[in-house]
């Protein structure tokens, strides 16, 4: 699984590095219990900019992208719960 979090001004001042600190428990808590969790790797990706705030009005940050699929507006919470949904056996 492929995991991307913009680290730009904006995304990182709304909280992407939370993110990112919360991503990396998770990876550790995962490979601790092999008996609920895929062995998958998670592969994280810091990205100065996605360039989904650009030309647009609308607030999205903090943008995290998990395999292609862009989630706007990103909250620790709702992005662990998608890795974990994803993994889970």
């Amino acid at each position: 699984m492929k995991v991307k979090v913009c680290v730009g001004s904006n995304c990182t001042f709304l909280g992407s590095m939370s993110i990112l600190d919360q991503i990396d428990d998770l990876k550790d808590i995962i490979s601790d219990d092999p008996d609920n969790y895929r062995d998958e790797d998670l592969e994280v990706e810091a990205i100065k900019c996605l360039g989904f705030c650009k030309g647009t009005d609308e607030k999205v940050a903090p943008v995290v992208v998990i395999d292609g699929e862009p989630m706007y507006n990103a909250t620790s919470q709702i992005v662990m719960e998608k890795i974990i949904n994803k993994i889970r056996k």
